[in-house]
């Protein structure tokens, strides 16, 4: 099941680093913008959240298995030029 509190963290963290970076540029926010990229963050999280969670399936396992392994071989250890 998708933990929703996390969808809305995100969402509401999108929503705030688009504020700040129009902010900071000295632009005004539109409402339209913020609400269409916290969706959009919203619907990546939930299917992201939905794909490693319960209906994801041993395969997405594995892949997260490996994917973690070779992020970790990239960080430890000597580097081989």
């Amino acid at each position: 099941m998708i933990d929703w509190t996390v969808v809305l963290v995100v969402v509401f963290a999108v929503v705030v680093i688009y504020v700040v970076e129009r902010y900071t540029r000295q632009k005004p926010v539109e409402v339209s913008d913020a609400l269409k990229l916290g969706a959009l963050g919203g619907a990546v999280t939930g299917g992201v959240l939905y794909t490693i969670g319960e209906g994801g399936g041993a395969a997405t396992t594995e892949l997260l298995d490996a994917a973690t392994s070779a992020a970790q071989d990239m960080f430890v250890g000597k580097p081989s030029f």
